[in-house]
């Protein structure tokens, strides 16, 4: 790549990743040194954010645009062009962008979809995301803590394969074994609505695990695969953790304790999954946080740190979940209302033109660290919340 593209591509915000907490040098040089020196898991990440796009050079803006208008009718195509754009645009060599912001969110290790498919079907282009770029030497496809810690020591950035089944889930549990040999590490149960196996946070009714979602959280845990709540209703989200014999994940959620919304989790359900040796991964999506008018990432720790006083830290994690990897343009349609396939209501007030202020993009990434570090959490706390307590979860149920 010439060293003009590079100048072209490194056009980004001297505030990035320094929201205003008020810390003294010594605080920050602190939060500098953990944020450097700690695996950092967002176990539900959104690659860099739809911010991205618009620090592209004119001229790959234009080609963007163009690929967009080619993705075929329907938000969910132009998504997903949106989602591997980037990494395309780094692949034909004409920007390293999505690289050089990763470096400097200080991200570990990152989540991609795959899906859980039935056994006659073929994998979908979601799926085909390692492969496809598996040819860069800073990216890696990991399945287990072991390979997240040896990313982190080689210094690139590794993503774990997990799946929010917006589609109804198969009936042949030889199909999680299939999606298992592809990558796949971690199970959410339910989407907002109800499947086979039970009941989603936004459905009218709401009930526990059928039958069958009984028997794919014993196989989930009889084949070493994460079993995720993060979508469920509270009844079905109880009961995973009840028949679980491993720990259970709500991997990118909040605490209805501080805000109440569908997407948060009660008290009891907190205690539930920490009861399973699980972690809660919080979300920086403002709608499931607070009401207010302008948020900031301020609303984020008040999440973390009631989970961290109900529960313990301990089972504290981050799966950020947002802002999403494409313009607003996209993603308006794709998040609206209107929109039932996704099941989310008008009363979810879920807007994707609203980020936190200090949560603008994975370079944001620090902002937490600093954000710990100023609510007085101690250097192991703060180590296991950006990681460390996710890695045991891994540990207890990947190997």
């Amino acid at each position: 790549m010439s060293s003009s593209t590079q100048t072209q591509t490194t056009n980004t915000s001297a505030a990035v990743g320094f929201f205003d907490f008020g810390l003294t040098e010594a605080q920050e040089e602190r939060a500098n040194r953990l944020h450097r020196e700690s695996v950092v898991v967002d176990l539900v990440s959104q690659h860099a954010g739809g911010n991205i796009f618009k620090h592209f050079p004119n001229a790959l803006q234009v080609e963007f645009h163009r690929a967009l208008a080619d993705a075929g009718p329907g938000p969910f195509a132009a998504y997903g062009v949106a989602i591997q754009w980037p990494y395309e645009a780094a692949k034909l060599g004409k920007s390293d962008l999505i690289w050089q912001w990763y470096q400097q969110s200080g991200l570990t290790c990152g989540s991609y979809g795959i899906g859980v498919h039935d056994v006659s079907e073929s994998s979908s282009n979601e799926e085909t995301f390692v492969l496809r770029y598996a040819g860069f030497p800073w990216l890696r496809s990991v399945t287990s803590a072991a390979e997240i810690r040896q990313a982190k020591r080689d210094g690139v950035i590794a993503f774990y394969a997990q799946c929010q089944p917006i589609n109804p889930p198969p009936s042949d549990l030889k199909a999680f074994d299939l999606a298992y040999a592809r990558g796949l590490r971690s199970f959410m149960l339910t989407y907002n609505q109800m499947n086979a196996l039970g009941v989603g946070c936004t459905e009218r009714v709401d009930a526990g695990l059928s039958r069958f979602g009984v028997d794919v959280v014993k196989h989930c845990n009889d084949v070493g695969m994460i079993v995720d709540v993060s979508h469920c209703g509270h009844l079905t989200t109880v009961d995973a953790c009840r028949f679980s014999r491993k720990p259970v994940t709500a991997n990118h959620s909040a605490a209805k304790g501080v805000y109440d919304h569908a997407r948060g989790k009660s008290d009891d359900a907190l205690r539930a999954i920490a009861d399973t040796g699980g972690v809660i991964g919080v979300v920086t999506v403002p709608a499931f946080l607070t009401d207010q008018t302008l948020p900031t990432i301020d609303c984020m720790l008040d999440h973390i740190d009631y989970i961290a006083n109900l529960v313990g830290w301990e089972h504290v994690a981050i799966g950020t979940d947002w802002p999403l990897q494409a313009p607003d343009e996209i993603l308006i349609p794709l998040l609206s209302p209107e929109n039932k396939s996704l099941g989310f209501r008008k009363e979810d007030r879920l807007d994707p033109t609203v980020r936190l202020q200090g949560f603008g993009d994975c370079r944001d990434l620090p902002n937490i660290t600093r954000g710990l570090v100023k609510r007085g959490y101690g250097d192991d706390q703060i180590r296991g919340i950006l990681g460390e307590n996710a890695l045991r979860v891994f540990t207890d149920v990947t190997g």
